[in-house]
């Protein structure tokens, strides 16, 4: 067992308190008075072009995981996760496309955003980082000018991310209990039906729980097979479209292929504007839809990869390239205002956080280090894939909040240093 952060004692414990409570309530309010929807009367969904609102369209008409591009039906897909297009066709069920779904959908982004910012700093505490370097992440992630996302599953997937590292830290500092698995079950196979790749960060801390806890076989056994087997159903169902055993969704074909080519750069809005993404997307291009239709989407996925694979091959050099400006385009993103790939208008404070978050995990280290192993893990495991295909701003959504916390640790420190408060001895947060 660790032993909790030491309670500030320059302060009542009471007066702390109610500090605490209301920075949680000032954060809250000010992201909800931020990014309040705003809508008429008459608004309508009519979304062309979004592969999740187009997959939503299709199991509401036809009940039918299908079709996902523009251009034409291409027939049943596993294009992108299915969890967030479920929940916008119960949306469209039950409301229609009228004001009444754009209402529920608007106002469920805002207020899921609201309540990570409002619950990042008891995230803190539980990785025992403290209260404070959480309630500073969470106005950084505020002042960044990154809002809530209705038109991707983004912000679904932060929650989810938030809410699975709170349970890592829990199951890092004690036995997880009957009630821990179940919920660790749900909260990961969940994260899995919105972001796959999130199952590398599972597998890198199951090894760290094996090589570095000192956890039971049994409990390192069932919190990696719990999640797998409540996905199951899903991946059994692709099997039998597809006659194809993956993990979740398959399209990673079609986009090595559009970002692995003569005309691409390190940034999608840009390939977007000057045409390179339309002359290869089938969501963008008539003829590549047909080719999908035509080939089946799991064919056609393997020709675009091989096709990408033969570019890498011939061009080494502009693929090492390119991979350098996405990993520069992922930690240090420009400002972007494109509601369907993530938006973030003031690009400077995020790098900042970037920045500090270095100093800030090598101190976690030191001091943390519960904290620096679950913040680590996400910073360090998440992105690996998005290194290899154009960027957009909504691929960072997930971990920004693991970033402001890191870039918020260093600040925090620095300034409790200068103020003279003595550090949590390494020792205490050692692991078990």
């Amino acid at each position: 067992m660790t032993a909790p952060p030491a309670r500030n004692p320059g302060l009542p414990f009471n007066i702390a308190k109610l500090l605490r409570l209301i920075a949680v309530i000032g954060l809250a309010v000010t992201a909800l008075l931020l990014y309040r929807p705003r809508y008429s009367a008459d608004s309508q969904v009519h979304l062309q072009g979004y592969e999740l609102f187009a997959v939503a369209e299709s199991l509401v008409e036809h009940h039918s995981f299908s079709d996902p591009f523009a251009p034409l039906p291409t027939g049943p897909s596993a294009h992108v996760g299915p969890l967030y297009p479920a929940y916008l066709a119960l949306v469209f069920t039950v409301l229609g496309h009228g004001s009444a779904s754009v209402a529920v959908l608007m106002w469920t982004a805002s207020l899921l955003f609201t309540l990570q910012v409002a619950l990042l700093p008891l995230l803190t505490r539980q990785l025992h980082l403290g209260f404070w370097p959480g309630a500073l992440a969470a106005v950084g992630w505020i002042a960044a000018g990154i809002p809530p996302a209705v038109l991707s599953d983004a912000t679904f997937a932060s929650v989810l991310v938030m809410v699975a590292s709170y349970l890592m830290g829990r199951c890092l500092a004690e036995e997880a209990s009957g009630w821990l698995f179940c919920l660790w079950a749900v909260v990961w196979a969940a994260l899995f039906l919105v972001q796959p790749v999130a199952v590398v960060v599972l597998a890198s801390w199951l090894l760290l729980l094996h090589f570095r806890f000192r956890k039971s076989a049994r409990q390192k056994l069932v919190l990696g097979l719990l999640p797998i087997l409540l996905v199951t159903p899903w991946t059994a169902r692709n099997f039998l479209v597809f006659h194809k055993l993956f993990f979740i969704r398959d399209n990673l074909g079609i986009e090595l292929a559009a970002s692995n080519r003569t005309c691409a750069t390190a940034l999608f809005d840009v390939n977007d504007a000057d045409g390179c993404s339309a002359s290869t997307h089938p969501n963008e291009n008539l003829a590549e839809a047909l080719k999908v239709r035509e080939l089946g989407e799991i064919e056609y996925n393997r020709v675009r990869e091989a096709e990408a694979i033969d570019w890498i091959k011939a061009n080494p050099k502009a693929f090492v390239a390119l991979s350098v400006q996405r990993f520069e385009a992922f930690w240090f993103p420009p400002r972007s205002e494109r509601p369907g790939n993530g938006v973030m208008l003031v690009p400077l404070v995020l790098h900042c956080f970037t920045l500090l978050s270095v100093p800030g995990l090598l101190i976690m280290w030191r001091n943390a280090r519960f904290g620096c192993y679950v913040v680590g893990l996400w910073l360090l495991c998440f992105p690996l894939i998005y290194y290899l295909i154009q960027f957009m701003m909504r691929y960072r959504y997930p971990i920004v909040w693991a970033t402001c916390v890191a870039g918020s640790y260093f600040i925090v420190e620095i300034v409790q240093g200068i103020a003279g408060k003595e550090a949590i001895p390494s020792s205490t947060v050692s692991p078990t």
